[in-house]
C-alpha cells in the first residue's frame, strides 16, 4: 500500500476498515453479476447463424451455393433407358455433362442387383452430352434396375485424372428383344 493509504487505513477503526473491505467486495460481486447477467443477455438475444428466416434466406443460400460449388456438379439424364436388343444403340437414353459444371465427368453403369458394370464412359468434356451408343455387355430381353454413377473429375498435371466426387442415380434399362 502506499503511504496515503496506510495513513486512510491507519485512521479507521477496526469496524470502518471491515466496513470498507465489505463494500469492495460487494461491488466486486456485482460487478461479476451484471458481466455474468450480459452475456447471458447476449447470448440467449443472438440468433443462431444457420436458422433461416425471410430477412436472411437470401444470404444464406449465397453462402450454400459457394461453399459446395466445388464438390458439387450437375448432370442431365433420363432415367429410362430402351435398347432394341442387347448389342443395339439405345433409342432413348440421354447422358451428358451440365454446361454449368466446372468440370468434366464420367459415368458408369451397373446393374442394381449384382453390381456389374454394364456401360462406361471416357472422360465428359463441360458441356457435352454421350451420343446414341451401345451397352459394353449384351443383357437379354427384360427389364433392369441399375444404377449410373457419375464421377466428377479433377486433372492432374500429367493430362490425367482422379475421382473428385461422385453420385448415384437409378434407373430402368428395357431390353426389348
Amino acid at each position: 500500500m502506499s503511504e496515503k493509504e496506510q495513513k486512510q487505513t491507519s485512521e479507521l477503526t477496526p469496524e470502518e476498515a471491515k466496513k470498507k473491505k465489505r463494500k469492495k467486495i460487494i461491488l466486486i460481486i456485482c460487478i461479476i453479476v451484471l458481466l455474468i447477467i450480459a452475456a447471458i443477455v447476449i447470448y440467449l438475444l443472438k440468433k443462431p447463424k444457420d436458422v433461416m428466416t425471410k430477412e436472411n434466406y437470401k444470404q444464406i443460400m449465397e453462402e450454400m451455393e459457394h461453399e459446395v460449388e466445388e464438390g458439387y456438379f450437375e448432370t442431365y439424364m433420363n432415367r429410362e433407358w430402351t435398347f432394341p436388343d442387347g448389342t443395339s444403340e439405345t433409342t432413348d437414353a440421354v447422358l451428358g455433362n451440365s454446361p454449368n459444371n466446372r468440370k468434366p465427368i464420367r459415368c458408369e453403369v451397373l446393374l442394381a442387383d449384382t453390381n456389374e458394370v454394364i456401360f462406361s464412359t471416357d472422360v465428359l468434356p463441360v458441356g457435352t452430352e454421350v451420343p446414341p451408343f451401345k451397352l459394353d455387355v449384351d443383357l437379354d430381353a427384360g427389364t433392369y434396375n441399375a444404377v449410373c454413377m457419375v464421377y466428377l473429375l479433377d486433372e492432374e498435371e500429367d493430362g490425367t485424372y482422379t475421382d473428385y466426387s461422385n453420385a448415384g442415380f437409378n434407373l430402368t434399362i428395357t431390353v426389348e428383344n
